[in-house]
């Protein structure tokens, strides 16, 4: 609508008639129809469309901008390029095109002018015909649409109004309407309730999927308890749950009283060298202990072997309040804001990277699940994670230890096994987390995301040990922010019953939590069946779930000892030298043993403790507890589990020993694929260029990249680079290279191999190696934008350095107007 002489246009409401109009366009089926060569999903009807619209590239995708028509409908902000194939009628729907973005992912729609740019409401209020449409995601996406000047003026001003009328921020409410948007056509319904899950992986909901995984790992002396299968022990512990052989379920009934929230200690994996690993809640308060009790108690916690570990992991590890403000930090520092122009200077970004504190988290817990990993290579004992709650840090460093131990939990389904095991059949808040329905934001707290970080960094440094891509991890960090899965959708195995099985529920003090199940009953119709998150071919393209794996190449593996005790670490071998029945504290890096470690042992039980890893002394004692494990383990019985060559040590050969990451200095850095993607976006000219014209970003990176060639050619002894290796070195000398924790924006260059090559290609290599163009007219300073990219090398230094230039502290460098862009 148009109104006065200053062109002011007003929020215009939906017109019916547009609906029925495109519904009314094509016939309905199962498999959804096409609206001006847009493929919509049963029961999706398009509101508004814009022609002649431009898209803007990510590096990723081969830069520059992809032409034609965007349309917003009632679920999905679409783009359909100009020259793509004709949808099939026949293929199967898929929610989200390579193109689109989901109304309830969008957080802000910035409109820009030609001097002026302005967030726009739906009570907004426009004085200008935009130019550009920006589109700020909760994944960290910045969509970019530029209107060709032959683009009517009143499908642009239209299209922005209709997304920014149309999306709605998160509140109570709008969730379950968006669902039905996307899900709940009868077509739909229908679609969903006929498709089959992936028979591949695990599922972890049935006692035979936990005896599989038994047998799987080879973990004798245990038995899959059904004594919760009706959430009457535990409302947050799953149905079935892993315990000792010898303890029946009427004696295992007793001990959930002596945990919090009934979360007993169970098993989650066993090393094939004969450890085992659980997890368990914090001991209940002001419980008395009776003979019988103790006896259940220790027989669960020791599963049948002589010693226990308990790592304590409420104090080291950061909080939901910690994980949650840093993450919020660092959004705020990748996308910055376009609509108030605000940015951080130049010389300001590493150090405020650094104090946001999100890689410091990162290290913080890949430390943690070195150390268990370590003491679980050791044999015959039980390491027990153990949290106030159990339902958050022990997730992440127990995923994280069967993700540098077990090869299967690196593969794809193998990965999607793990998840579920441990973070959604084990009771992950994940609905309190993401806070979907914003009921409260003191819960929130994205503990999945930075758990999915941990294991980037380390596909990063092992690139050819994981069947698994960045792509795939970079596809479920999306997918964790869109309201439409099951698997994320509720706090625990009963939540999901319930709502599966529309299943009302009553407490009585003699039978606990009961289900009233009336006869006939089924789930709410109303209510549109929610898909878990594996389902990724109604996600993504095939061409898309290609990239989600890539072939990992043979080990040769050394004769296997079945349950025999290879330890190489000499303070394991202090412990497997204690008495039987011995019960240790593992807490900041060192052993020791805590009075109120077991409470019906703290007043002076039959227990044996022994104190280790006391700090102290001038050689080794000296480095943090998982440096020294480390040391240990790569200067003793080397031959065993790993190859070396003149270079140093090249990585474990076996492939269940650990993979143990780097975690000093630039070895661990931004995932510059998830957070920065849409930071040069945001901060991107208005403007199209020419493909082939590099941005001033990208020119000082090069340049970059010239000086550091030249640095690897000046440092080898024989000016040659020498051949390039397939895992980082891990030297004695490289752990103490650099002692300081200091932030990098960007991880050590990943050692390229032919896998890892064919992943992720570096960008150095996608660009003609000739001097880019030196300035472009009609644009504005660069000196305005922060530089945030960086081109990872395309040859490696001496196989013997972790990074150049060469630990000269003192070596001065050209002068640079922005951050190091590289490490």
């Amino acid at each position: 609508m148009l109104t006065g002489s200053k062109t002011t246009f007003k929020v215009r409401q939906m017109v019916p008639d547009i609906k029925e109009r495109m519904l009314s366009h094509s016939g309905v089926n199962a498999r959804g129809r096409d609206v001006f060569g847009l493929r919509c999903l049963p029961g999706e009807c398009v509101l508004q469309r814009a022609v002649l619209v431009r898209k803007k590239l990510t590096a990723k995708e081969g830069g520059g901008w992809l032409s034609g028509t965007l349309f917003c409908t009632h679920f999905r902000v679409a783009f359909v390029p100009q020259d793509s194939p004709k949808p099939d009628d026949n293929a199967d729907p898929v929610l989200l095109g390579d193109h689109d973005v989901a109304l309830a992912s969008i957080e802000k729609v910035v409109a820009v002018g030609p001097s002026r740019t302005k967030l726009v409401t739906a009570s907004s209020s426009l004085k200008f015909t935009p130019e550009e449409l920006v589109l700020y995601c909760r994944d960290l996406r910045v969509l970019c649409f530029l209107f060709d000047r032959l683009t009517p003026d009143t499908q642009a001003v239209e299209i922005t109004y209709t997304i920014a009328k149309t999306y709605q921020p998160l509140k109570p409410g709008t969730v379950l309407a968006f669902q039905n948007a996307a899900l709940g056509s009868v077509e739909m319904k229908q679609f969903l309730s006929n498709r089959r899950r992936d028979s591949q992986m695990n599922w972890f909901d049935s006692s035979s999927d936990w005896e599989q995984e038994l047998e799987r790992t080879g973990a004798c002396g245990w038995r899959v308890s059904s004594v919760n299968d009706r959430f009457e022990m535990s409302t947050s512990l799953p149905k079935f749950n892993v315990v000792p052989q010898k303890v029946l379920d009427t004696e295992l009934k007793k001990t959930f009283a002596h945990f919090n929230e009934g979360r007993i200690p169970r098993w989650c994996w066993r090393h094939p060298r004969g450890s085992d690993l659980l997890r368990m809640a914090s001991f209940q308060n002001n419980i008395y202990h009776e003979k019988d009790d103790i006896r259940n108690l220790e027989l669960i916690l020791f599963g049948g072997q002589s010693l226990c570990v308990v790592v304590e992991l409420g104090d080291e590890m950061p909080s939901p309040t910690d994980i949650q403000l840093a993450h919020t930090r660092l959004r705020a520092l990748c996308l910055g804001d376009i609509s108030t122009s605000v940015s951080v200077p130049d010389d300001k970004w590493l150090s405020t990277l650094e104090s946001t504190h999100w890689l410091d988290y990162t290290r913080c817990c890949l430390r943690k699940a070195a150390e268990v990993a370590c003491l679980l290579r050791g044999g015959h004992l039980t390491v027990v994670l153990q949290e106030a709650e159990d339902r958050d840090m022990t997730c992440v460093v127990s995923s994280l230890v069967q993700v540098m131990c077990d090869p299967h939990c690196r593969t794809r389904v193998g990965f999607q096994g793990l998840v579920q095991k441990e973070w959604v059949m084990a009771g992950h808040r994940f609905l309190s987390r993401i806070n979907y329905h914003r009921d409260s934001d003191k819960e929130e707290a994205p503990v999945f995301l930075l758990f999915l970080d941990c294991v980037w960094q380390l596909w990063v440094q092992y690139p050819c040990r994981f069947q698994l891509t960045g792509d795939f991890l970079l596809a479920l960090h999306d997918s964790f922010h869109l309201p439409l899965f099951s698997s994320f959708l509720a706090n625990c195995h009963r939540e999901r019953c319930k709502r599966s099985q529309n299943l009302s529920q009553s407490y009585t003090p003699v039978n606990g939590w009961r289900d009233l199940v009336p006869r006939g009953s089924f789930p709410d119709p109303s209510d549109p069946p929610l898909p878990p998150v594996w389902d990724w071919a109604l996600q993504y393209s095939s061409q898309r779930r290609e990239r989600f794996t890539q072939p990992v190449p043979p080990l040769t593996l050394p004769q296997p000892l079945l349950n025999g005790n290879l330890n190489t670490n000499p303070e394991a071998h202090r412990l497997s030298d204690s008495a039987p029945g011995s019960v240790f504290l593992l807490s900041r890096g060192s052993f020791s043993c805590s009075a109120n470690l077991l409470p019906w042992r703290s007043g002076g039980g039959s227990g044996v403790y022994r104190k280790s890893h006391r700090r102290g002394g001038s050689t080794s004692e000296n480095l943090p507890g998982l440096e020294r494990l480390l040391k240990a383990w790569a200067l003793t019985e080397l031959p065993q589990g790993h190859t070396t060559t003149t270079s140093g040590l090249q990585g474990p050969l076996d492939s269940y020993e650990p993979l143990l990451p780097l975690l000093l200095g630039p070895c661990v850095g931004v995932w510059r694929d998830c957070y920065l993607r849409g930071a040069l976006h945001a901060q991107a000219f208005s403007h199209p260029i020419s493909s082939s014209t590099q941005h001033p970003v990208e020119q000082l990176a090069w340049e970059v990249q010239q000086l550091r060639d030249k640095l690897t050619l000046a440092s080898s002894p024989t000016n040659t680079v020498p051949a390039k290796t397939q895992e980082p070195c891990r030297t004695d000398s490289n752990l103490n290279q650099n002692t300081n924790n200091s932030t990098f924006l960007f991880p050590a260059s990943r050692p390229p191999g032919p896998v890892a090559s064919r992943t992720m290609p570096p960008i150095s290599n996608l660009q003609p190696r000739v001097p880019p163009a030196r300035s472009r007219a009609g644009h504005r300073d660069s000196s305005k934008h922060t530089f945030l990219f960086g081109h990872p090398s395309s040859s490696e230094s001496r196989p013997d350095q972790r990074y150049l230039p060469a630990p000269n502290n003192n070596a001065k460098l050209p002068k640079s107007n922005g951050p190091s862009l590289d490490s």
